[in-house]
C-alpha cells in the first residue's frame, strides 16, 4: 500500500513530510518508490530522504500534508534487527491520537466489504496532493463533496 513518509526530531515532533518520490533511471521514470515495502523489509527510511533536524523517518498510512507538523510520533518498538515503526501520531495540543492499527483496520474492513484493492479509500487516508482535512484538535473533518467551479468555456462539444 502506498504511504507517506514522516521525519521527526529528537523530541518526536514531526518536522518533515514527503507524499511520494518518483524513481528515475538515466532520466526515465521507473515508477513510485514504495516507502511501505522498503520499511517492511527493514530498510531505513532515511535512505529515501534526509532532512535537517530529523533524527528518524517512517511511513504513515494517511496523507496529512503540512498538518502532520502538529503531531508527535509514538513509536512501536520492534525486536532487533527490525526497526521501530510509527504506531500513532499524537496531536501536540489536544492529545488526540491517530492510531496506525485503527487506520489499517478501517482500510481492511473497507476492502473486505467492497471486494478488493480497487476500492476507494481516499476518505480514510487522503492521498498524495490531497491530504485529509483535520480540525484544530487533529481529528478528521467529514469529506467535503467537491463542487464544479464555474469556469469559462470556449466551445461546447455536443457530439
Amino acid at each position: 500500500m502506498i504511504t507517506m513518509l514522516l521525519g521527526w526530531d529528537k523530541d518526536g515532533n514531526v518536522v518533515a513530510t514527503l507524499d511520494y518520490q518518483v524513481q528515475t533511471l538515466d532520466g526515465v521514470v521507473v515508477g513510485l518508490i514504495d516507502f511501505e515495502a522498503h520499511e517492511s523489509a527493514g530498510g531505513r527510511m532515511r535512505d529515501v530522504a534526509e532532512w535537517d533536524g530529523a533524527v528518524g523517518a517512517g511511513t504513515w498510512p494517511e496523507w496529512l500534508g503540512g498538518q502532520a507538523h502538529a503531531f508527535k510520533v509514538e513509536l512501536h518498538p520492534s525486536p532487533a534487527p527490525a526497526r521501530a515503526r510509527i504506531a500513532a501520531l499524537v496531536h501536540r495540543e489536544s492529545g488526540h491520537r491517530r492510531v496506525r492499527a485503527d487506520i489499517e483496520a478501517a482500510i481492511q474492513q473497507r476492502v473486505s466489504d467492497e471486494g478488493g484493492w480497487a476500492t476507494d479509500i481516499r476518505d480514510i487516508v487522503g492521498g498524495p496532493g490531497r491530504p485529509l482535512q483535520l480540525d484544530e484538535q487533529g481529528q478528521t473533518l467529514p469529506k467535503r463533496v467537491p463542487t464544479a467551479p464555474a469556469l469559462p468555456v470556449i466551445g461546447v462539444n455536443r457530439g
